[in-house]
């Protein structure tokens, strides 16, 4: 095409007619302006197939996100189904512990309260058997005085 117009000069440039000039100049700035319009057209079709695809990378990228997205959504929301259900179990676990203790709180209360009434009995058989020691031992010494009594008054 530019060697077309190039041929177009050149004969116009043997035109010395001022007529021929003035078709010249004019297909010159038309030329020029068609150039500037092809250019401008061309830059415009590349900055939109480029624009074309930053907008597919763009939708793909935001694709992608929604998908991790539910994907993690999916995930959290098992991981917190999981972790109720766990926390059901541990709780009945803890609960099935805690009725162990307390059933065995009962027992060692029960045992010490046993333990207690024992040793409040041993205390006042202890006490029985004191009173009766103190009891013999009255009478042993009453028996020994009688006896040295006995005894004196048989010797003298």
């Amino acid at each position: 095409m530019e060697n077309n117009f190039n041929s177009e000069s050149s004969s116009a440039f043997t035109l010395q007619s001022s007529s021929g000039t003035m078709a010249f100049s004019q297909l010159l700035d038309f030329r020029t302006t068609l150039l500037e319009a092809l250019e401008e057209l061309q830059m415009r079709r590349e900055a939109e197939h480029k624009y074309e695809e930053q907008i597919s990378k763009i939708i793909m990228e935001t694709q992608e996100l929604k998908w991790q997205k539910e994907t993690l959504q999916h995930q959290k929301e098992a991981l917190v189904k999981q972790h109720k259900e766990e926390m059901e179990v541990f709780k009945k676990q803890l609960q099935m512990k805690m009725c162990a203790l307390e059933e065995e709180k009962g027992k060692f209360q029960l045992a010490t309260e046993i333990k207690e009434k024992e040793i409040e009995g041993l205390k006042g058989t202890l006490k029985a058997l004191q009173v009766s020691k103190y009891s013999l031992q009255k009478k042993v010494c009453e028996m020994v005085r009688k006896l040295h009594n006995i005894y004196f008054y048989h010797m003298n």
